[in-house]
């Protein structure tokens, strides 16, 4: 996943108005469906991000996953449907992207289980890079920006996690690459599944044993585990 170097200039202030617009969740979007499954991410903070970037993440995240009837969580229940460990690690990350180190996030699978490896410094340099956001002296405007691409990039490796494939698609949340446009607030279907994948999750939860799963879960370790990574990166 790479992001395009020429991005345009943007006003200070119409950046600043589309943090806020983020911020307090009022972009325009249709009715989400009904309730496919329930998924808990089960965070571990290796890496620092502040709480306001923290709390863009997780609302860009919840936000496009609703709009495919799945219900998040951040606190790794155990009740959940799925549970996704969700690591904060640039080094780990960086150990699994052996191609150029530059991935945003990578989705690990072994086995029946998957694991999620997100890179926040890589997220804070590409917003750095942005012409508008980096000539920007408000803090909270970076942090609402930074964590708006981290909410898009652990949508997208959930992606990976839940349609259990590291494939991708043309267009929508599986593109491979985060582009200059996807540091603006969303366009609708920009980060939503194409309907084969809609297909695909439907099809997996209306076969889901989610008790079977939980105790796969429950047994499973990650140590030395042969993992496979699929990476989402930056568009150069």
């Amino acid at each position: 996943m790479r992001t395009r170097v020429s991005a345009p200039r943007v006003p200070a202030r119409l950046l600043m108005a589309a943090a806020l617009l983020l911020a307090s969740g009022q972009l325009v979007r249709a009715e989400p469906p009904a309730r496919i499954a329930r998924v808990a991410l089960a965070p571990r903070m290796v890496d620092r991000m502040s709480g306001v970037a923290w709390g863009a993440m997780t609302a860009e995240c919840d936000r496009i996953w609703a709009g495919e009837g799945i219900v998040l969580t951040w606190d790794g229940s155990p009740d959940a449907d799925v549970v996704l460990p969700l690591v904060f690690d640039q080094r780990e990350a960086r150990k699994h992207d052996r191609q150029d180190g530059d991935a945003f996030g990578v989705t690990l699978f072994a086995g029946r289980s998957q694991r999620i490896v997100v890179s926040i410094d890589r997220a804070r340099n590409v917003v750095a890079q942005h012409h508008g956001l980096a000539d920007s002296s408000d803090g909270m405007a970076l942090d609402i920006a930074m964590g708006t691409v981290l909410g898009r990039v652990v949508a997208h490796e959930i992606g990976h996690a839940l349609l259990l494939t590291m494939t991708h698609a043309a267009s929508g949340l599986m593109h491979p690459h985060i582009d200059a446009a996807d540091l603006r607030p969303s366009l609708a279907g920009q980060f939503a599944l194409l309907q084969p994948d809609r297909g695909r999750l439907s099809t997996r939860f209306s076969n889901w044993n989610p008790s079977a799963q939980r105790a796969a879960d429950a047994t499973f370790t990650w140590t030395d585990a042969p993992a496979a990574p699929s990476r989402r990166r930056a568009q150069r």
